[in-house]
């Protein structure tokens, strides 16, 4: 059951040799080898929630790290931050963190001082500063006057430039990112910096944040990125932060049911897992059918229907035990859907149509009530487990 858990984190099955190489060229494959071209570049990773993007990330570490040239680090942001409190400089500054410990022993000047601005950054410090009353500063200078200096204001400019300027803080930043990056050569040529968790974010607002000013200043460091995007980015409004960065990824659901390539995979998924005498041929059958592809839902499916067999008593796992698990499982997507949504499952459902335009729509695809195969073209499906009970209330 230990092997069943889909919350534990992709780097546990990678380290107990449970990860399963996806057919044809992974995403990991081929970000790998534009890095190794142009290590500098930036990369998007988009999908549905359990797709396996962080696995994805992962793997990339460990391809990278074969690499002699190339120093990669992973960071898991919403272990370091808060993702309701995410704004831009986030990201320049965990950047700033990991590279002050590469060069940890170095102890120039201007190495020295940019460490310590980034951790000054990260965790906050104490500034004094004169404090005086606004009322005794004199109308204009003097000799006589030995108070704070008046203060400048920045008035803009009427031209605009097309990209937003980088915020003052965020170009300070950038420029001890700089120094970092450039102690760091000597011993570490070609830096990546692989960002997960950002697909969690339910607004876009952070994540275009983010993009238009923490990448940009990573980028100019002459660092190499690989982030996961929220699943908006592939629609409507979201398309334009997609397009800021030189490549993008689709880690969408592994289509079984018209890719026979595709059913093998998770079979050897659900193998590396659970042996033959606990999991039975027809109940492995049966648990890739209802998951839809989706590698998060299998692992749950499977752990569910192993739940079901133990409390009836019996010592394998088999067809009917997945069926009653794939029925609860439905029956909690369920949970909460209006008339018009049921209304859009109906209609995929019985014509595979789908057109995603409202944020309901999204939403359907972010909880996987509605999967995207993407084999050439997309195809839409409702998930496996939602279909005989759509068809009940049909």
């Amino acid at each position: 059951m230990s092997r069943l858990n889909a919350a534990s984190h992709p780097q546990v099955a990678i380290k107990e040799d449970l990860y399963v190489k996806p057919p044809g060229r992974s995403i990991a494959d081929r970000i790998v080898s534009r890095l190794e071209l142009e290590p500098a570049s930036s990369h998007l990773i988009v999908g549905g929630v359990g797709s396996g993007k962080t696995t994805q990330l992962l793997m990339i570490r460990k391809l990278l790290r074969a690499t002699e040239d190339v120093r990669v680090s992973f960071i898991d942001i919403s272990e370091r931050h808060d993702l309701s409190k995410l704004q831009a400089g986030v990201l320049v500054v965990l950047a700033g963190l990991a590279l002050g410990g590469l060069v940890k022993s170095n102890n120039e000047q201007a190495v020295k001082s940019a460490r310590e601005s980034f951790t000054k950054w990260a965790h906050g410090w104490l500034e004094e500063v004169e404090d005086f009353d606004s009322d005794d500063e004199p109308d204009e200078p003097s000799d006589e006057w030995e108070g704070e200096p008046r203060r400048l204001v920045r008035h803009s400019g009427l031209l605009v430039p097309p990209a937003p300027p980088l915020r003052w803080d965020i170009k300070e930043k950038s420029e001890q990112l700089v120094v970092l990056r450039q102690a760091a050569t000597e011993t570490y040529p070609h830096i990546v910096f692989l960002f997960d968790s950002l697909d969690r974010l339910t607004g876009m607002a952070p994540f275009a944040a983010l993009i238009e000013q923490d990448l940009r200043a990573i980028r100019a460091a002459g660092i190499g990125v690989v982030t996961v995007g929220p699943l908006q980015t592939m629609y409507t409004t979201g398309r334009p932060l997609a397009e800021k960065f030189d490549h993008f990824y689709h880690q969408s659901a592994v289509d079984v049911e018209k890719n026979q390539s595709g059913h093998r995979f998770l079979t050897q998924v659900l193998r590396r897992r659970v042996e033959e005498n606990l999991l039975s041929t027809a109940g492995v059958r049966r648990t890739v059918e209802l998951s839809g592809g989706v590698l998060r839902d299998i692992i749950s499916l499977a752990r569910a229907a192993g739940e079901e067999a133990y409390t009836a008593g019996a010592s394998q796992v088999r067809k009917h035990h997945v069926d009653k698990a794939g029925d609860a499982f439905g029956r909690t997507l369920m949970l909460g859907l209006d008339k018009d949504e049921l209304s859009v499952l109906q209609r995929v459902r019985t014509a595979g149509q789908f057109v995603p335009t409202s944020d309901k729509d999204l939403a359907l695809l972010i909880t996987r009530r509605v999967l995207e195969y993407v084999n050439g073209r997309s195809r839409y499906a409702v998930h496996p487990t939602l279909r005989p009970l759509l068809k009940q209330l049909e």
